[in-house]
This record gives structure tokens, sequence and C-alpha cells, in this order.
């Protein structure tokens, strides 16, 4: 399964709305990475077991399953999710790019790749719920970004 969706952040038209700064924007996905607490569901407990600058490996705590993955950063640029596969789950990629097509006017796509959870067997969109329940959870991201970033935290 291969999907995608851009996040509009900052909307130049509307001078109305807060407007994010890139590093602000940054900083708040760093955070999703670094405290998958504060931004994904079910994450209750989490162990980042090796961090450097760029890079940190991370296991998760989810109801019923423990995902493993490498985290990658090109500042204030792109974060790459690698998640590891196990004899159950296949691997998996999400990529978030900080696009900004003129000044102050920014955007993050977020690309994921991994295997098609349908089968032939069963009549079930599994990947269309994943699609809806990804573009959920990044919009409810930025949102969580904003009030951060509102609050002076960053």
């Amino acid at each position: 399964m291969t999907f995608e969706h851009i996040v509009q952040i900052n909307d130049l038209t509307k001078p109305e709305l807060p407007i994010l700064t890139r590093f602000q924007l940054w900083e708040g996905l760093v955070l999703r990475a670094r405290r998958p607490d504060k931004f994904l569901v079910g994450v209750d407990e989490f162990e980042i077991l090796e961090q450097k600058p760029a890079y940190m490996k991370r296991c998760l705590q989810l109801p019923g399953l423990a995902v493993c993955d490498e985290v990658t950063f090109w500042s204030e640029a792109r974060i790459e999710y690698r998640t590891l596969p196990t004899d159950t789950d296949p691997a998996a990629t999400l990529v978030m790019d900080i696009e900004e097509p003129e000044p102050g006017s920014l955007f993050v796509r977020f690309r994921y790749r991994s295997a098609s959870i349908e089968s032939g067997r069963d009549a079930m969109p599994y990947d269309q719920y994943l699609h809806e329940a990804y573009v959920a959870t990044d919009i409810e991201t930025i949102e969580i970004i904003r009030e951060l970033a509102a609050t002076g935290v960053f």
C-alpha cells in the first residue's frame, strides 16, 4: 500500500489565522517522534533505545502490539520513520516532508508505504480505513503542534 496526502499549515490568504514558523513546525514534528504518547492514540509506553542528533531507534507499546522503528531527521526538512518488520507485520515507512512553495507558505506531505493488509478473500476495505486513520492522525498532529506553539513551547 502506498498513500500520501498533504496538510496545509499556513494559509497566507487568511491573515486572521495564526502562522507557524518553519522552526515551530519542525520542533513539533520532532516532538512527535520523541514523545509519541503526546500525539498517537494508544501509545501508553515507549522506550528510546538509541538516540543521536539525526537518528533514533524506539519501541512503542500499543494495545496488543509492540512496534519498533528507526527515525531519521533531516533538519527542518524531513523526518523518516522505518518500522522494523516482525514475524507478523511487514516493514513500513512514513516520510514527512516540509514543503514551502513560497516564503511562509508551509505544508507537510505525509507519505506512507507498507504491504497491503487486504486479501482477496476478505471484502473489508482495510487499506481505506488505514488511509482515513492516517489522515486523521496527521491533522491532529498539526493541531497539537499549533496548540503547543501558541503556549510558547517552541
